[in-house]
């Protein structure tokens, strides 16, 4: 069993506590903006989009502030929760598209700090043995801090009116994480020597060199954009489109995705023990391509929801080998004193992701339904292309970035 030292104790709870208040946002954001609040999807996606540009900025500034001896991860990560809290009390009582559009720009710049500093306290934390298992912990609190946002989030639209006041839920989760980790959370970033002064620069230079870094780079952003998509678009097609309830919808992604994810994390990392990195991320990528698939041959049978469970059973599946995997990985290939660079680098792959998916998923779901079907097939037919970018990865990949996972659990 992963040890859990204070550090990763500390990463952990901030984690469920952190994606408790951002479930609220992602899951819910298009839902009510476009059902109770009356702008297009399309409207929604741009402001969600120009959100995940906001990333952009959040991932820059935290790689240099997280690996920089005036600031830390620490203090990257206090300054994700206060931007966190004030982008949630926007979205709580000011229900406009403007407001709406700021919110995702403070929104996006909290996320991409946040995103970056965690993974790298967590890095910092472990070594190559560990660090695998400790980010297998890292999704298990993912997916309860989700699954419960998810379900409270589906309780409060029914009971708090106006319903975008359940932003507000969103406010008081981050608030908590702001208190855990300015009481609880030690700076964990390696101190430098005299020798080996930060250059912000030059550790830009340095992984912007690194062919393996940017290669991965372009298949990191298709599984993002997937993220995006099942996170915001699929639960809001199973709503219009579908005609699934709302509170339905709320529970089959829950226990169907979030909860089952959650379930399955650790047992997947030891089954996928024995497969390299890149391999384990190949068979991801496959998942994914068949839930896709699934959404757009969707026949709806006298009301059965069998196919929207196995959908987001293996979006599940998909996700639990990714994120760890994805993670691990990227530490392997980082230089320690540049994690917090490389973190940054690839979290722009989430910025990308979440500007693209909303942004052509909202579009999508304003079109008839042969359109919207094509749709999710197109984006299943994609995965080929990843999978043949990490298969090319693969065979250029030499010592450890092709090595066996080995986590240590019991």
């Amino acid at each position: 069993m992963v040890p859990i030292a204070p550090p990763i104790l500390i990463q952990a709870i901030g984690r469920g506590l952190y994606q408790f208040a951002a479930a609220i946002v992602l899951f819910y954001l298009p839902i009510v903006f476009v059902n109770y609040v009356h702008l297009t999807a399309t409207q929604v996606g741009l402001a969600i989009g120009v959100g995940a540009i906001a990333g952009f900025v959040g991932n820059f500034l935290g790689g240099v502030l997280a690996d920089a001896p005036w600031g830390g991860r620490r203090i990257t990560i206090l300054l994700a929760a206060g931007l966190s809290i004030a982008a949630t009390v926007l979205l709580a009582w000011i229900p406009t598209l403007p407001a709406l559009v700021l919110a995702n720009v403070l929104f996006g710049v909290g996320t991409g700090l946040y995103w970056t500093a965690a993974d790298t306290a967590v890095m910092d934390a472990t070594t190559a043995a560990n660090r695998q298992s400790a980010f297998a912990v890292m999704g298990l609190f993912d997916n309860l801090g989700l699954g419960l946002g998810t379900l409270a989030g589906g309780a409060l639209l029914k009971t708090l009116h106006p319903e975008y006041r359940i932003f507000g839920v969103s406010a008081v989760g981050f608030g908590v994480m702001l208190g855990l980790f300015a009481i609880g959370m030690v700076e964990t970033r390696p101190e430098r020597s005299a020798v080996d002064p930060f250059d912000g620069l030059t550790g830009w230079k340095t992984a912007f060199n690194d062919r393996q870094l940017i290669t991965y780079l372009l298949v990191n952003t298709l599984f993002i954009t997937y993220l995006a998509l099942v996170n915001g678009n699929l639960p809001l097609y199973l709503i219009n489109d579908q005609q699934i309830p709302e509170i339905t919808t709320s529970n089959l992604f829950t226990f169907g995705y979030v909860g089952l994810g959650a379930l399955l994390q650790v047992p997947m990392i030891r089954l996928i023990a024995g497969l390299s990195y890149l391999t384990a991320l190949m068979l991801s990528i496959v998942v994914w391509g068949v839930g896709f698939v699934l959404v757009a041959l969707w026949q709806p049978i006298d009301g059965s929801l069998i196919p929207a469970l196995g959908a987001f059973a293996i979006f599940a599946i998909a996700t639990v080998i990714y994120k760890p995997t994805s993670a691990a990985w990227i530490a392997e290939l980082a230089p320690a004193n540049l994690r917090g660079i490389y973190t940054a680098i690839a979290y722009q792959c989430w910025a990308i992701g979440y500007f693209i998916g909303p942004i052509l998923g909202g579009w999508a779901l304003d079109q008839p339904a042969d359109v919207t079907d094509r749709f999710w097939l197109g984006v299943g037919l994609s995965t080929g292309v990843g999978l043949l970018v990490l298969q090319g990865l693969r065979q250029r990949s030499v010592g450890t970035m092709d090595s066996p996972i080995v986590p240590e659990l019991e």
